[in-house]
């Protein structure tokens, strides 16, 4: 019998829905279609966390072997040996005059300053953007944009949109944050064009909203995916099996936080300082109603990473940022005895109590980052992992919320790089070096080939 050959870019269709294929040996090999080269992609995220972090919880005791993990990476134990802790990376870009969170959020994937000024305006494109011309074409998305919280006002003359805002477009149009998990679905998986959510927007009739869902994406190429599945060898079934049962699960939970009216929002974001300001001068807080988003901050950022994991392991897209919350974030995590403002707790002024707080933060961020990495560990592509085919950094552009200082920045990096990355270990870099090299090692590993990029001074080599 002839073996199946089929291309990379093999969709499942039916009336209205289009999803594209996990990584199956009958893509590669001798299966692979006439003509074709097929490799397995590298994906690169850049994932941001506000505040900075308690750095005594953080930083590993000693260079070289990661064995047992400082309190806040904890969770990563089981997937240990494919991260990096990068020590002495600094982003003097994030510089501000008369504050700070607003010129780290702007400056930190721009790799230069941000305007003092407020109308938002950044030096370019930032590096997850300006990979998307590069390779952006070569997926149906370009790149993803994705966040938790609807964003916070400016202050000292800044813009507001600094902090909101990691990934810009160009030097005045940041990406489009994307909040909500089922537009976000939507958005990929059912062909519907890309938008900015509307949080002011009325919810849809039952009946409305029934027809714009069409009931299960899987349900509409249910038919094509049996007869694709009769054709495929035993292990690209149990491939095909695993990816069908997450996107069925991925669309369970979209549709049970759709049903509910109440979202995670109102109660943590409740203790912003400038919540209940009453200022003319300042924009109005826009807290998201429930539609859509999950009842709990974990849950929503489940859902997100899940869609994400699933749009790196289709290919929808091979780059991504996404934002635990937005810089100077102001949220509470009374349920993991974190009460109180993020941003008030990382003002620690060497209170131990504070430092618990804020040490509980950073750990719960890097649990929920850590179940991602275990579910792409599980996902196999070719000889290896879909893990083994990502490059994520995890950082924050501030190292101690009390001092603000831009430089020993807490940063990790996560996966295989497709090759470039070995993980394990604790690099201590030993001066100051500048976070931009980072971004050029990951520009390379996409495949874009670059010599400069901010204020870098060369590759970060971490074979």
């Amino acid at each position: 019998m002839k073996s199946l050959a089929i291309s990379r870019r093999t969709l499942l269709k039916g009336a209205g829905a289009a999803v594209a294929l996990p990584w199956l040996e009958a893509m590669g090999g001798s299966g692979a279609a006439a003509g074709e080269v097929s490799k397995i992609p590298t994906r690169i995220a850049f994932f941001y966390v506000p505040n900075g972090v308690h750095m005594p919880a953080w930083r590993p005791k000693s260079e070289g072997e990661l064995t047992e993990l400082p309190t806040t990476l904890q969770p990563l134990d089981k997937v240990k040996e494919h991260i990096v802790v990068v020590s002495d990376l600094a982003a003097d870009h994030c510089r501000g005059t008369s504050a700070s969170h607003e010129p780290t959020g702007g400056g930190y994937l721009v790799g230069a300053k941000c305007k003092h000024s407020e109308v938002p305006e950044v030096a370019g494109a930032s590096v997850d953007q300006l990979a998307a011309r590069e390779v952006g074409l070569d997926t149906p998305v370009d790149a993803l944009a994705l966040g938790i919280d609807p964003g916070s006002r400016g202050d000292h003359g800044y813009s507001g949109t600094y902090m909101s805002n990691i990934s810009w477009r160009s030097q005045t149009t940041p990406a489009a944050l994307e909040l909500n998990p089922k537009q976000l679905y939507e958005r990929l998986f059912r062909g519907k064009p890309a938008r900015q959510p509307d949080w002011n927007a009325l919810t849809a009739s039952p009946a409305a909203a029934s027809d714009s869902a069409a009931a299960s994406v899987l349900d509409l190429v249910r038919d094509e995916a049996r007869d694709l599945q009769r054709k495929l060898g035993y292990s690209d079934r149990r491939k095909m099996q695993e990816f069908l049962e997450g996107l069925r699960s991925v669309e369970r939970r979209v549709g049970q936080a759709e049903a509910d009216d109440h979202g995670h929002h109102a109660e943590g974001l409740a203790t912003d300082p400038l919540a209940g300001v009453d200022d003319p001068r300042l924009p109005k807080l826009i807290i998201p109603e429930g539609r859509g988003i999950p009842p709990t901050y974990a849950e929503h950022v489940n859902l997100i990473l899940d869609i994400l994991t699933l749009a790196f392991q289709t290919d929808q897209t091979r780059i991504a940022s996404f934002m635990f919350s937005y810089e100077k974030s102001g949220r509470s995590y009374k349920e993991i005895d974190a009460p109180g403002s993020h941003h008030s707790n990382s003002h620690h002024n060497g209170e131990a109590e504070k430092h618990r707080a804020l040490t509980r933060i950073n750990s719960h961020h890097v649990e929920l980052f850590a179940r991602m990495l275990q579910r792409m560990s599980e996902i196999q592509e070719g000889d290896g992992t879909l893990l083994d085919h990502v490059m994520i950094s995890f950082g924050s552009g501030i190292s101690d919320g009390n001092r603000h200082n831009n430089d020993d920045l807490p940063l990790l990096v996560a996966g295989g790089g497709g090759g470039r990355v070995r993980g394990g270990r604790h690099v201590k870099l030993g001066k100051k070096t500048p976070i931009c090299n980072l971004y050029l090692e990951m520009l390379a590993a996409l495949g874009v080939e670059r010599s400069q990029f901010g204020d870098s001074t060369g590759r970060l080599d971490l074979s």
